[in-house]
């Protein structure tokens, strides 16, 4: 198993809308989808940035989710009326992360 870190960086007047987006619509569609999602926070200080973490068994399996995700008539038609005004992320950056094998010997 992997897991993958997501980064995003929503435009600073945009915020709002997409912490909107995320609480609304799109964890609905994440758990429609089947995604793992372990966690789901934004900074402290700074809303502009949210994280969150899902689980797959191995990067092939993560590339093919967000594929059929992107790819899915729900998503696509909820991005286009969510952007009608503007984009709302300035940045994504997506991380793969697997545990060393000398963590679990010290569990």
């Amino acid at each position: 198993m992997i897991l993958e870190l997501r980064e995003y960086t929503a435009l600073p007047d945009r915020t709002e809308d997409l912490h909107r987006r995320f609480a609304d619509e799109t964890l609905g569609l994440f758990r429609e989808f089947g995604l793992d999602l372990r966690g789901f926070w934004h900074v402290v200080d700074d809303r502009r940035r949210i994280y969150y973490l899902c689980a797959f068994e191995d990067v092939n399996a993560a590339v093919e989710f967000w594929d059929a995700f992107r790819t899915d008539p729900r998503w696509i038609e909820l991005k286009e009326r969510s952007e009608a005004d503007g984009p709302l992320i300035e940045e994504i950056v997506s991380t793969y992360l697997t545990e060393p094998e000398y963590v679990a010997a010290h569990r």
